[in-house]
């Protein structure tokens, strides 16, 4: 059943997709003491890292994101634990 609601349907019926697992990053690829680097394009790409980061630190892995020294747009991500 549809019904028109200012040129949006409404349907009923319709299966949610699976969620897509983008892996931008290879966190699940790091062991220990092991890191990848990013160049940044602004802020917001930096903060997109250090909260993919945040997301992955599950299961007793932790991550560290930190700006590499004498640059703007650098950052380096390490498996700590």
């Amino acid at each position: 059943m549809t019904e028109e609601n200012g040129g949006i349907k409404i349907m009923k019926g319709v299966p949610i997709p699976n969620r897509v697992d983008r892996r931008s990053y290879p966190f699940h690829q790091l062991e220990v003491d092991e890191c990848f680097i990013v160049e940044c394009d602004d802020m917001k790409h930096e903060r997109s890292v250090r909260s993919s980061a945040t997301r992955y630190s599950a299961d007793g892995r932790k991550f560290i994101v930190r700006r590499m020294p004498n640059t703007e747009q650098t950052v380096g991500v390490w498996r700590i634990s």
